[in-house]
C-alpha cells in the first residue's frame, strides 16, 4: 500500500485545480488586455472617427484590429502550455504579445509566471527580448493604429518605461517564486517532522513490546517451568506413594500461585500510565539466588553453587542493576536445563572482583536424546537476555562445547555503585 504525504499531495494537484489555475489566470489577462483593446479601438473605430477633428487612430486601424484578434488567439493557447518550454514559449508570447493591444494581460502574466523560477539567464534574456519587442512594436504601432505624433525624447521615455515596468514585472515574479519555495520548504520540513515522529513512535512502541516479552517471559518462564516438571512427574510417575504425590501438588500449587501473583504485578504495571520501565516495580536481585537454586534443587535437578574469589560481602555491595541481571541469567540457565536436560546437574560458578568485572558461568551436560516430554519453549530467552547484558556494558556467551556440555558466560563491568546496593 502506497501513502501519499501532504507535501507530496500539494506538489500534484488534481485536474479540476489546475483547469480552475488556468482559467482564472486567462480571465484577467484577456481582462485587462481586452480593456486596453476595446478602449483604444472602441474610440478610433466608432462612428463618428470622421467628425473628429484630430483622428486618434489611423485608418488600417481597422485592419491591424484582426491581426490584434490573431495573436490574442494565439498567445492564450500557448500561454495555457508555457510550462512545457517556458522559456520558448514565453518568448514567443512576448514577441507576438507586444503587437496586440489585446494580449497585453498575457505578456505580463507570462514574464510573471518566467520569473517565478528565480532563473536569470532565463529572466534576462526574456527581459530584453520583451524590450526589444517594445521598441519595435511602438514604431509599428504608431504608423498603423496611432495617428499622434510623436514627442521630443518619446523614444529615451518609452525605453526608460518599459525598462522600470519589466523590472515590476519580473520583481513581482521572483517574490512570489520566493514564496512558493518558502512554501513548499516549510511544508517539507513538517513532513519530514512527521516522519520522524512516526519513526520514534514506531521505535518506542517496538521498544515497549520488547520490554514487556522480556518482563513476562523473565517472571513468568521460571515458574511455570516448576509448573510443569512437577505435573509431569504426577502424570508419569505411577508409583508414588500418597506423601509424595501430596508434596508434589505442593510445589504444583505454590509455583502456580507465584506466577499468578507475579502476572498480576506485571499487569499491573502495564496499566499503570507512569511506569515507564522495569524499575518501576520490585526487581528480584542475586540476594534472591538461593531461593532459585533450591527450586531446581527441588524439581529433581543437582545444582552445584560455587562463589570463586567472591565473598558474601561483596556481593552484598554489588550495583541493583549488575545484581538483578545475575539473578536473570541464573534464573534462565536453570530454566533452560530443566527444559533441555531434567535432572542433568547443573553448575554455577561466580568469580570476579570489585571495581574490575564479575562473570557467572553455568554449564550443564546435554543428553543424548531429547526428553520424552519436553517443555516448550520460546527460544528467545538467552536473546534477550544478551541484549541486556550489552545495553550495560556486559557480555553473554553460549553453545555447546566439544565435551558434550552447554556453557553460558556471562560478565558485568562490577562499576562503582551509583544507584544503591543490592
Amino acid at each position: 500500500m502506497v501513502t501519499t504525504t501532504p507535501a507530496a499531495s500539494e506538489a500534484t494537484p488534481s485536474r479540476a485545480r489546475r483547469v480552475w489555475a488556468h482559467t482564472w489566470r486567462l480571465l484577467i489577462a484577456v481582462g485587462v488586455g481586452g480593456s486596453s483593446g476595446l478602449l483604444v479601438y472602441g474610440l478610433g473605430l466608432g462612428p463618428d472617427l470622421q467628425e473628429m477633428p484630430e483622428p486618434i487612430v489611423r485608418p488600417t486601424a481597422a485592419t491591424w484590429f484582426f491581426v490584434d484578434v490573431l495573436c490574442l488567439l494565439v498567445c492564450a493557447p500557448l500561454y495555457v502550455v508555457r510550462k512545457r518550454a517556458p522559456l520558448v514559449i514565453t518568448g514567443i508570447i512576448v514577441v507576438l504579445g507586444s503587437f496586440s493591444l489585446f494580449s497585453a494581460g498575457l505578456v505580463i502574466f507570462a514574464v510573471v509566471s518566467l520569473a517565478t523560477r528565480r532563473q536569470w539567464r532565463e529572466i534576462g534574456a526574456v527581459a530584453a527580448l520583451w524590450c526589444g519587442a517594445t521598441l519595435v512594436s511602438e514604431r509599428v504601432l504608431s504608423q498603423w493604429v496611432m495617428a499622434s505624433e510623436p514627442f521630443p525624447g518619446q523614444r529615451a521615455w518609452a525605453v526608460a518605461a518599459q525598462l522600470v515596468f519589466s523590472a515590476l514585472v519580473v520583481v513581482t515574479g521572483m517574490f512570489i517564486g520566493g514564496r512558493r519555495a518558502l512554501v513548499a520548504s516549510l511544508r517539507e520540513q513538517a513532513a519530514i517532522a512527521r516522519r520522524e515522529a512516526d519513526a520514534r513512535d514506531d521505535g518506542a512502541r517496538a521498544a515497549e513490546r520488547n520490554r514487556i516479552a522480556r518482563e513476562m517471559h523473565d517472571v513468568l518462564a521460571h515458574r511455570l517451568s516448576l509448573v510443569a516438571l512437577h505435573s509431569g512427574a504426577l502424570e508419569y510417575r505411577a508409583g508414588l506413594d500418597p506423601e509424595q504425590v501430596r508434596e508434589t501438588a505442593a510445589v504444583v500449587r505454590e509455583n502456580a500461585h507465584e506466577a499468578l501473583g507475579e502476572l498480576r504485578e506485571v499487569l499491573g504495571l502495564l496499566r499503570d500510565t507512569t511506569a515507564t520501565d522495569e524499575q518501576s516495580r520490585p526487581q528480584p536481585t542475586f540476594a534472591q539466588v538461593d531461593e532459585l537454586v533450591e527450586g531446581t534443587r527441588a524439581a529433581g535437578s543437582p545444582v552445584t553453587f560455587v562463589l570463586d574469589r567472591v565473598g558474601e560481602d561483596d556481593l552484598t555491595r554489588l550495583p541493583v542493576s549488575t545484581s538483578r541481571h545475575l539473578y536473570r541469567v541464573v534464573q534462565e540457565t536453570l530454566t533452560n536445563a530443566r527444559k533441555h536436560a531434567p535432572g542433568a546437574p547443573v553448575h554455577v560458578r561466580l568469580h570476579g572482583a570489585p571495581g574490575e568485572r564479575i562473570t557467572l558461568e553455568v554449564t550443564n551436560p546435554v543428553p543424548d536424546t531429547a526428553p520424552p516430554a519436553p517443555l516448550p519453549t520460546s527460544g528467545w530467552g538467552l536473546t534477550g537476555l544478551a541484549e541486556r547484558l550489552r545495553l550495560t556494558g556486559g557480555e553473554l556467551d553460549a553453545g555447546r562445547r566439544a565435551d558434550g556440555t552447554f556453557i553460558v558466560q556471562a560478565w558485568l563491568p562490577w562499576a562503582a555503585p551509583t544507584e544503591g546496593h543490592a
